[in-house]
């Protein structure tokens, strides 16, 4: 079990981290292709998004006082899992030892792991704080966020149809959302 503190220290990482790997997606995969460049810049500005969200809920749950409570549906051991993935995942960008459908292979990992279960864990936190501070007008901001994670998979599903001219990987992406949306 994590503090409520700690689930938005590990998002806020999460979020800015795959952020950056998606801009070096672009940078490095879109020079052939401006739709490729066009995708992952979109991807990794949606990752910003996401992050502008944590950090809007952190400011709600400050004010809330629940930063130290417990959150029972994250533990230590999984945030640390997920690091690992997203560290190994920067250290082959780093490297550059990938091509556009491995781009494609790590941001469904990403989006359809426990990374963004984290986050919309978090958005159940959110909630929690907009019920205590009684700012219930707030509400239609995570309503929102939860509509747009759908379509940034979505999105995803789409591009990899569009450009990884691969059938295995188009089903890989179709079936690992559908199994994540649930």
């Amino acid at each position: 079990m994590v503090s409520v503190q700690q689930l938005f220290d590990a998002c806020e990482e999460f979020e800015l981290t795959t952020a950056k790997l998606y801009s070096d997606f672009m940078i490095r995969l879109g020079s052939e292709d401006d739709r490729v460049a066009q995708f992952w810049e979109e991807m990794s500005s949606e990752e910003w998004e996401h992050y502008v969200i944590v950090h809007f809920g952190r400011n709600l749950c400050e004010r809330a006082g629940m930063m130290r409570e417990p959150v029972q549906t994250a533990d230590a051991e999984t945030l640390a899992e997920l690091r690992q993935v997203l560290r190994e995942s920067e250290e082959r960008v780093a490297r550059g030892a990938y091509t556009l459908n491995d781009a494609f292979r790590m941001a469904v990992l990403f989006e359809t792991s426990e990374v963004d279960d984290l986050f919309m864990r978090l958005v159940g936190v959110i909630r929690q704080a907009i019920e205590r501070l009684g700012e219930y007008h707030l509400e239609k901001r995570i309503q929102r966020a939860n509509a747009h994670m759908h379509d940034h998979l979505d999105g995803l599903v789409r591009a990899v149809r569009r450009l990884a001219n691969d059938p295995e990987l188009v089903r890989y992406a179709r079936e690992a959302v559908a199994a994540h949306l649930g």
